[in-house]
């Protein structure tokens, strides 16, 4: 694996330029008062202090200043930096700042069979994080906990990179929650779980030029109106309804099912939504353990898309929960240990911009496009990891004068590369296991 020891500090500072963040910086008028307390290096701070080890919070980040900016803060007016709604403007745009670029098609060239199928697949989903109890009346919580935030993240399988991310009050239902479909690559495919199945939402996104794979609830009630595979029963009952039959008085909720179901169904959007007209679309449902039923909503053609293929497209979504565990148990996202409103917010922007910080790194040690399934030689989440215990080491690296900061760019390679390195290239996924499913018309 060759690494380019002059290429990090470039990537690292195109991730978050000093000149952009200090603009940010006056622009949400972080730069106001104590203007001692630079926004580039306050950035940078708090997200190195994410990769620490206990509960990292405010001292944690002073200290870091200090090794990246040479100066002595005193504890309060550095901490009183957290308790503003500016800090956390400044955090979240820092965040889109950095994610933007992965956006770029050119900046992501095709590597695997599945980038020729779709231009990107998309993964949304959501997770909680517990605040202090006193902040419940800002940030309600669910039934586990009176007072949580939710982060919602959308991330691209191929090298599992993050393109967007929104914080809210952990009672706000997944159904209202939703990236903007402008931000994607037309055509590609969005994974998400059934939380997020709004049924106005799905034309929504074919609109746009996507295409959706995601769970219908199993009380759902569409309409069928053609059957590919199914029962004879389920055909000879359409016969006689040409204009439909619905799916529960075909197939009841809680019936065992022995073999595949391709449907086309009518879906009706909320009441509340503002074009009340049925949506087409595909059902496929497939059997599980023990003929449990697993129905799967799609815009994906069926001539081209197999039941057995959507199956195993559905499985990459849990890519998305390998990120969530990476966020928690390597970037602290879920340890926020303060009781201001503010201060709760900008440390859980700063481990999702140490989430961003982590791939960086990783597209130093090894293309990103190369790091999907197993058989890539360096995870990204081991990356993370291996970051934990070098974190200090990358710190000089950035403090550092050029050639200074090359050698402890080299010292930082090969610790990386021993800790992130993998030797289960060989054991099977669903991208190695999709390779044989995918349409005729792909390589």
């Amino acid at each position: 694996m060759s690494v380019r020891y002059d290429k990090l500090v470039p990537a690292l500072k195109t991730l978050l330029p000093d000149d952009t963040l200090t603009f940010l910086g006056r622009a949400v008028a972080f730069i106001r008062r104590l203007r001692e307390i630079e926004a580039s290096i306050f950035v940078w701070s708090v997200v190195l202090s994410r990769f620490g080890s206990g509960r990292p919070a405010f001292e944690q980040a002073r200290q870091w200043y200090e090794r990246l900016g040479g100066a002595s803060i005193w504890r309060r007016p550095f901490q009183m930096r957290f308790k503003t709604p500016r800090a956390v403007r400044l955090f979240e745009q820092a965040f889109q700042t950095a994610v933007t670029p992965w956006r770029d098609p050119n900046r992501r060239r095709a590597r695997h069979p599945l980038q020729r199928c779709f231009p990107d697949i998309v993964v949304w989903d959501s997770t909680l994080m517990q605040v202090d109890d006193s902040l419940k009346k800002v940030f309600k919580g669910t039934r586990a906990s009176k007072a949580s935030l939710k982060a919602c993240v959308a991330i691209t399988v191929f090298g599992l990179l993050p393109l967007f991310a929104d914080i809210v009050a952990g009672h706000r239902h997944d159904m209202v929650l939703f990236p903007p479909l402008h931000l994607f690559q037309r055509g590609s495919l969005l994974l998400f779980d059934k939380g997020f199945a709004c049924y106005a939402r799905l034309r929504t996104i074919a609109d746009a030029g996507h295409h959706y794979l995601c769970p219908m609830r199993l009380n759902g009630n569409a309409l069928v109106v053609k059957v590919r595979t199914a029962p004879a029963y389920a055909r000879k009952a359409l016969r006689r309804n040409p204009d439909g039959v619905f799916l529960r008085d075909l197939l009841p909720a809680k019936k065992r099912l022995g073999r595949v179901w391709d449907l086309d169904v009518l879906v009706r959007p909320q009441a509340n939504a503002t074009d009340k007209t049925w949506i087409r679309t595909r059902l496929v449902i497939v059997p599980g353990p023990k003929g449990k039923q697993h129905p799967y909503l799609t815009s994906l053609a069926p001539a081209l898309w197999k039941p057995r293929a959507l199956r195993e497209l559905y499985r990459l979504r849990w890519q998305i929960e390998l990120v969530f565990k990476e966020l928690k148990q390597h970037l602290n996202l879920e340890i926020l240990p303060s009781s201001d409103r503010h201060a709760v917010l900008v440390l859980a922007w700063a481990s999702l911009l140490a989430l961003a910080l982590s791939r960086c790194v990783a597209a130093w040690l090894q293309p990103l496009a190369l790091m999907t399934g197993l058989a890539a030689r360096a995870r990204p989440h081991l990356v993370t990891r291996a970051l934990r215990s070098t974190v200090r080491l990358l710190g000089r690296v950035l403090a550092a004068p050029g050639r200074r900061a090359l050698i402890y760019l080299r010292d930082l390679a090969q610790e990386l590369l021993l800790e992130a390195r993998t030797f289960e290239t060989t054991r099977e996924d669903s991208f190695r296991r999709l390779l044989p499913l995918l349409p005729p018309s792909s390589p």
